[in-house]
């Protein structure tokens, strides 16, 4: 009998970006907030002309409009992800680190394993 743990998600794209970022991270140096994995999952789900500029003065306020946030609101969450390193300058515009990004916009699996350290 196998004990590896397997469940399959079916989600809206929103949710499915939220759980992603959910999900790893377990694994980020700096852990994030649940209103910073909201902010996230907001500027993941940007398609077309945002998806290229994301953090544009139309991105952020469509993201702002999204969260229910205020200006000042965003202006602090993105702080916070800057300082974290989740949000990077990639040729002279804010975006978010490319290893957060799902493999593809529909569909991620996760393999994890985990060791007991034995001391000698």
């Amino acid at each position: 009998m196998s004990n590896i743990l397997s469940k399959t998600l079916v989600l809206t794209e929103q949710e499915f970006f939220k759980t992603h970022i959910n999900i790893i991270n377990a694994l980020l140096p700096n852990k994030l907030s649940p209103k910073e994995i909201d902010t996230l999952a907001v500027f993941m789900s940007f398609t077309g002309t945002l998806a290229g500029d994301k953090f544009c003065t139309s991105g952020k306020k469509i993201a702002k409009e999204t969260l229910g946030m205020s200006y000042q609101q965003l202006w602090n969450t993105v702080n916070n992800l800057k300082k974290k390193g989740s949000l990077v300058e990639i040729n002279g515009k804010l975006d978010i680190l490319p290893i957060l990004f799902p493999k593809s916009r529909t569909e991620q699996e996760y393999a994890i394993k985990l060791l007991v350290h034995e001391n000698p």
